[in-house]
């Protein structure tokens, strides 16, 4: 990897993953939380999908798995408490989407409920211990890609097939043609329905595999990639990106955590595909940016040129050329000017706070500059402070937040701080002219 831009305390790309910090420490912690949370997730995903209860163990094998992929960033118990539950909602509402999906095409009264009944009562003879070797397969081996959701949609056409001819014992010939057509044009929409959520669900699964080692970029440190496709990634500082082993023959999709930009290599047979948080930036040949680091509330995308699909949960949404929209909580909308000049200024040379709190100035300076600067006084951090400055300006973005915060810069020993400045002068008062002399 080449580094472009100027030169900054950064450091080389990293390629390995540090999870001093995580909660997951090793598998024996994973299975500790596994016996623990199993039984309890699973009624929850139970209660959430309904009719299709069946898919709860699969749904909840998938949570624990994504926790292990992530661990990295499960730095408590709270965390992965909250990663297992957001895992089996959403698990739990792409599954009853396919479900609804695929009764639009194939429901025929009651058959369907009873149908689906028998495939609940037969997930009831799952158990904890088949979950785990489950589990516990997944996290020793790659991911499985694409060839898991051929088997699925496979096991799906059987399904659609078993399922007509059951509902076509006793009817006339007319009534078994007739469901004939219906079950043909069942398992081709099934088939081109699965074939589009299998390749989302295999993106994902594949770029949080835990088997791949992410590439970082350090504090201060701006690189370029040209990924196997030729699309060209230009990644901001303490960022990483994750790249399946197969990319980009059978999956074109990588991982951000950071802000990246990418100009996307035009012409290739599978789309694009960007995965940051839980969200999805489909693309063809254009160009864009994405900013999606642990503290941000979504994931922020600015177009440059061309055409942008984003996927969240069930809301998907085009966004084209000059747009920049935040997508959070499965909606979409425009960034401000400030979050956008924020969010990718950068692309630009340049780095932007506008009026937010001195501890958030600090956290940029850290990031875009290497800067380490500390506040003794911990009740400055709460004071407003702005920057508008070249990333080649360390010492003016300092002069910055000291005037915008009422600071002062200096150091203690080989600490870089900020101290109260103290009050602010007053504007000297103007000087009185000297009175004219009274005449006599």
């Amino acid at each position: 990897m080449s580094t472009s831009g100027p030169e900054r305390d950064g450091g080389a790309l990293t390629g390995t993953s540090d999870s001093s910090m995580s909660y997951l420490g090793d598998e024996s912690v994973l299975r500790r939380v596994f016996d623990a949370q199993y039984e309890t997730l699973l009624a929850s995903a139970r209660s959430q999908l309904g009719d299709a209860a069946s898919q709860g163990t699969r749904i909840v094998e998938a949570a624990f798995i994504g926790a292990w992929a992530k661990r990295g960033s499960l730095q408590t118990a709270d965390q992965v408490d909250g990663f297992l539950a957001d895992e089996v909602k959403h698990g739990s509402s792409r599954a009853l989407s396919r479900r609804a999906a695929a009764q639009r095409f194939g429901t025929h009264g009651g058959r369907d409920t009873s149908h689906t009944g028998q495939h609940a009562a037969g997930a009831e003879s799952a158990n904890a211990g088949e979950s785990w070797a489950n589990v516990d397969r997944a996290i020793h081996q790659a991911a499985s890609g694409p060839d898991a959701h051929l088997a699925a949609a496979s096991a799906g056409r059987h399904e659609a097939a078993a399922h007509m001819k059951r509902a076509g014992r006793g009817q006339s010939w007319v009534g078994i043609a007739v469901a004939a057509v219906i079950a043909g044009g069942l398992a081709v929409a099934a088939v081109v329905y699965t074939s589009h959520l299998g390749a989302e669900d295999a993106a994902f699964a594949a770029v949080n595999s835990p088997a791949l080692n992410p590439v970082e970029s350090s504090p201060g440190q701006i690189g370029t990639v040209t990924l196997n496709d030729g699309t060209k990634m230009r990644m901001g500082p303490v960022t990483r990106f994750m790249k399946p082993d197969d990319f980009p023959g059978k999956l074109r999709a990588i991982k951000v955590d950071g802000t990246a930009q990418f100009d996307v290599a035009p012409g290739q047979a599978l789309p694009f595909r960007v995965i940051a948080k839980r969200t999805q930036i489909v693309a063809t040949g254009t160009s864009f940016a994405v900013s999606s680091y642990a503290t941000d509330s979504g994931v922020m995308v600015s177009v440059k040129e061309g055409t942008v699909n984003v996927i969240s949960g069930k809301m998907q949404a085009p966004v084209a050329a000059g747009q920049a929209v935040m997508i959070d909580h499965d909606t979409t909308r425009p960034l401000t000017d400030d979050e956008k000049a924020e969010a990718f200024a950068w692309l630009d040379g340049r780095v932007v706070v506008n009026h937010k709190p001195l501890r958030y100035a600090l956290a940029q300076l850290l990031k875009w500059f290497n800067l380490d600067i500390k506040v003794p006084d911990l009740t400055l951090l709460d004071r407003d402070a702005s920057l508008n400055v070249s990333l080649d300006s360390s010492l003016v973005a300092i002069s910055q937040i000291e005037k915008s915060a009422n600071v002062k810069f200096g150091y203690e020993s080989t600490n870089k701080l900020f101290r109260d400045a103290g009050p602010a002068k007053p504007d000297a008062a103007p000087k009185k002219k000297d009175a004219k002399p009274k005449k006599k």
